[in-house]
């Protein structure tokens, strides 16, 4: 008998130690614990895209993210405290893009105007497949209109900018998220020389899976978008 009650005793601490646990993850979502700044944009199996809006000297409370890249749509000046108190100050131009380790903070806008970023929080076994090859890398083939912003382990982020009426050459992407800093209409004739139309307003978040394409944009102003290709984890 006092064996069967250690063990009861024993199933109901561990599962008690499991509820807490998950009740503490939820607890430092930011979409749950500060709504106000931070709403889903869309979620799938390998990402969560959250767009970030603080007003000016908002601050949020204390949540936590996984990996993650930042992607500014104003200029920015927040302060960041993380868990043991220590604070730090970064500054953020319209367009910028960052890398973040996983990490729990809480941020505060020392602007004085509102400030907004896209956030592409990536998720575990968030590999995007393949990455192409060398005769279909863009920044290899189509290094005009894509530049390199960073690569780790994780991601490899492009800027990529098309002028007007311009086309890109054919090339390919593993799955990606796609983030417009212009307004922007492209018209992508697909590997299997299909054409496809796609549109976005500045400041859009699109999910692309894995694709090849030669794009052209078919506006009378460049368009630029940042593209953030997911490698292998």
């Amino acid at each position: 008998m006092k064996d069967l009650t250690k063990m009861i005793t024993g199933v109901l601490l561990v599962a008690a130690i499991m509820a807490f646990a998950g009740i503490s993850v939820t607890a430092q979502d930011p979409t749950k614990v500060d709504a106000k700044h931070y709403k889903v944009e869309f979620e799938n199996d390998k990402v969560r895209v959250l767009r970030v809006n603080y007003g000016m000297k908002e601050k949020s409370v204390m949540h936590q993210h996984p990996d993650a890249v930042v992607i500014a749509l104003t200029d920015t000046r927040t302060k960041f405290t993380s868990a043991d108190g220590k604070a730090e100050e970064r500054g953020f131009k319209a367009g910028e893009t960052l890398w973040t380790p996983a990490g729990t903070h809480l941020p505060e806008n020392l602007g004085a105007t509102p400030m907004q970023v896209i956030l592409v929080e990536l998720k575990d076994g968030s590999g995007g497949g393949t990455m192409p090859a060398a005769a279909d890398d863009p920044a290899k083939v189509a290094a005009k209109h894509h530049k390199v912003e960073f690569e780790n382990d994780r991601v490899r982020v492009f800027r990529s900018i098309i002028g007007p009426k311009e086309k890109t050459g054919m090339h390919a992407h593993p799955d990606n998220v796609v983030v417009f800093l212009t307004d922007s209409r492209v018209t992508s004739t697909m590997g299997d020389g299909k054409p496809e139309v796609a549109e976005g307003k500045a400041g859009q978040a699109i999910w692309r899976p894995a694709l090849k394409h030669d794009a052209e944009n078919m506006n009378d102003q460049p368009l630029e978008v940042i593209v953030v290709e997911l490698k292998g984890k």
